[in-house]
């Protein structure tokens, strides 16, 4: 069920994105890839935050993180779309060929680069079940066929952490999916609900 789900979030990206022509799908996948960037380096600094202001909060940890990131990715994207289309209001025209081709080869990568992040945010979200959409039975398993595109964002997101984002150490300990596993296992257990 979860390959269904990714392959529909791939292609409904891709195909949204192809119409929308070459240009577009450059200034796009920039967007994007910055948007995540920022969203996944700084919703747990920000999840601390809101929990140390009010105690309240903190019982929503479950909810917490999962919002937060895609407010953060929402806003983040937002802001940078408004300024790449202020500084780019003519799209850049390019030969039938070159068009054609660029446009389905960006859309692709564009929606698969959406997969990896909504695969990677699936992980904690609160949907009641420790292996959500019959993914995830351990901390390690495949989520699209052979792949797995969860992972392929955390080791890409780590990589640059360790190098053009250093000021923010992500998933230090390299503990990310198990600690998410075991919070899924927690919030799925009889009896439990948003609030820990």
């Amino acid at each position: 069920m979860m390959f269904l789900f990714l392959f529909v979030v791939l292609v409904a990206v891709a195909a949204g994105i192809w119409f929308q022509g070459f240009w577009n799908a450059v200034v796009t996948l920039v967007n994007l890839i910055l948007a995540m960037l920022i969203a996944t380096n700084f919703f747990e600094p920000i999840c601390t935050k809101l929990e140390g202001v009010s105690g309240d909060i903190k019982s929503y940890t479950y909810l917490l993180d999962f919002v937060v990131l895609w407010l953060l990715f929402g806003i983040s994207y937002g802001i940078l779309r408004a300024i790449t289309d202020s500084l780019s209001k003519k799209a850049v025209d390019f030969d039938l060929p070159v068009e054609l081709a660029g446009r389905s080869i960006l859309a692709l990568i564009c929606g698969w680069v959406m997969v990896c992040f909504v695969a990677f945010t699936l992980q904690m979200a609160p949907l009641n079940a420790e292996s959500p959409l019959g993914a995830w039975p351990t901390p390690t398993a495949k989520t699209f066929g052979p792949f797995s595109p969860d992972r392929m964002w955390l080791g890409f997101v780590y990589s640059r952490s360790r190098q053009a984002l250093s000021g923010n150490k992500f998933d230090d300990s390299g503990d990310f999916l198990v600690k998410y596993h075991d919070r899924r296992a927690k919030y799925a257990a009889p009896g439990t609900s948003m609030r820990f």
